[in-house]
């Protein structure tokens, strides 16, 4: 085999291997912008969850016969301030405002358990003594960017 066969040869199998090699980190990366992506909704979604619950128990703290509001922090440093108003159907609102500036605004409407009544199981069931959140509304707003140079 001559000397130019040899360079050739090895510059394909360099390219093959650089190729691959090139193919392999892709997928790492995509793999890892999918589990990050998944963790910020998992983290959004505990927030929101955590918002509900707080204000829910304020209402209820009151046995929900008086409209209640307020502003607390939330998980990573985002504030949610929140509205429940009583009566015959009370509705429950939050707003979260995000550290990056992005805002999420919740609209949820709660209902009395009757006698006898339980509460289904499950992680998102978000109920506090005989009051449960049982529609929920989400309207998400990302923050502007801003384009200054």
């Amino acid at each position: 085999m001559g000397s130019s066969s040899k360079v050739i040869l090895v510059g394909a199998t360099t390219l093959i291997v650089g190729a691959y090699g090139i193919s392999l980190k892709k997928a790492e990366s995509t793999g890892l912008q999918a589990a990050v992506s998944r963790v910020t909704r998992v983290q959004q979604e505990r927030l929101e969850d955590a918002a509900l619950r707080t204000a829910l128990h304020e209402f209820v703290a009151d046995a929900g016969l008086r409209d209640k509001s307020g502003t607390r922090k939330g998980l990573g440093g985002a504030t949610f301030a929140y509205n429940v108003q009583s009566g015959a159907a009370p509705k429950l609102s939050v707003t979260i405002t995000e550290v990056g500036g992005g805002e999420v605004t919740l609209s949820a409407h709660l209902r009395k358990l009757g006698p006898g009544e339980e509460v289904g199981r499950g992680p998102r069931k978000i109920h506090r003594g005989e009051w449960i959140v049982t529609k929920v509304f989400v309207k998400r707003q990302k923050a502007e960017k801003n384009n200054f140079k």
